[in-house]
């Protein structure tokens, strides 16, 4: 944004001739620029400083006591702020004042790394999101839609959260992993260290797992604790695709995913045959003919992203 731009705006708040959303971008602007302590960079005059300062003192003293209040503290940051050049017009209207967010996703056949601001590491599955607060390191919540792998640095000052649509998974310190893809049953399985589990329907449930542990739920509603290798839980970080007791539909959206594909199904019943098996670097044709090998089903390419699932004849 230019300065003169800056400018014009300041002389239309202290006229009152801004619209409603001007008026509030210059006050959550100079409400930013006091949390942050701004200390911006003015080339014009001390005489047309004041003289531009004077006319927006002018409205705030006229305005209500909160707002002269936010002004009257932040009167040198906002002298000066009507002269910054460098600050887009884009931030000053939808970012300043707001509780930033951060928005981490992947497409289908992703996988991604990201280092979270105050050093957790998380993994971050295909056709999948995370996002957070700009000021996580004083606030360790993010909420996921999908799958990711987590390895969270020790605070006890600041618990970790983790929050899906139907639980929330708090630590301090440890490694686990969170599926919860929508319409599906969300699984939560700890690799190492201990993380609680409570339910955003009902307050009262909670549930304490450690190192091996796995929780299958459905709004934590019908919850299920089973034990398995602890390896297990995040081996798709790896490339490798384990199915224990999975229905057709389950490793349907798994491979659709992994693979960026649709599969379709002839009927319903074949979505709920059930399947285990290990894949370990398995391209897409091997493990659908292991399976239609298995359940005597035919695979057919309808497109190359599109498949057909269908009884063997």
């Amino acid at each position: 944004m230019k300065k003169e731009q800056l400018i014009k705006l300041a002389d239309k708040y202290s006229k009152n001739n801004c619209t409603t959303a001007e008026k509030e971008a210059v006050e959550l602007f100079f409400q930013k620029l006091q949390k942050k302590g701004k200390d911006l960079t003015i080339d014009l005059s001390v005489e047309k400083r004041d003289e531009l300062f004077l006319k927006i003192t002018t409205e705030i003293n006229s305005s209500n006591f909160r707002v002269r209040k936010l002004f009257y503290k932040v009167s040198k940051i906002a002298a000066v702020a009507v002269l910054f050049i460098s600050i887009p017009l884009v931030t000053i209207f939808y970012g300043i004042g707001k509780n930033e967010t951060i928005n981490q996703m992947t497409a289908k056949s992703e996988i991604k790394n990201i280092l979270l601001p105050d050093g957790s590491q998380v993994i971050l599955n295909s056709n999948s999101s995370i996002s957070y607060s700009e000021n996580f390191k004083q606030n360790r919540k993010l909420k996921l839609t999908g799958e990711a792998f987590f390895k969270v640095v020790k605070n006890p000052k600041q618990p970790f959260v983790v929050e899906t649509s139907q639980f929330k998974t708090k630590v301090l310190g440890t490694s686990f992993n969170v599926k919860a893809y929508p319409s599906t049953i969300n699984i939560v399985s700890v690799v190492t260290g201990k993380v609680e589990v409570s339910s955003k329907e009902n307050s009262a449930y909670k549930s304490i797992l450690i190192k091996n542990q796995r929780l299958s739920c459905n709004n934590l509603e019908v919850a299920q604790l089973s034990i398995d290798d602890a390896k297990d839980f995040n081996a798709w970080t790896k490339n490798i695709l384990i199915f224990q007791n999975s229905s057709l539909k389950e490793t349907a959206l798994t491979l659709e995913n992994q693979f960026n594909v649709t599969i379709l199904f002839e009927k319903r019943e074949l979505e709920d045959l059930r399947i285990t098996g290990k894949f370990k670097e398995e391209n897409l044709n091997n493990i659908l003919n292991s399976i239609a090998l298995v359940k005597q089903l035919e695979i057919q390419f309808l497109t190359k992203n599109k498949i057909y699932v269908r009884e063997k004849e």
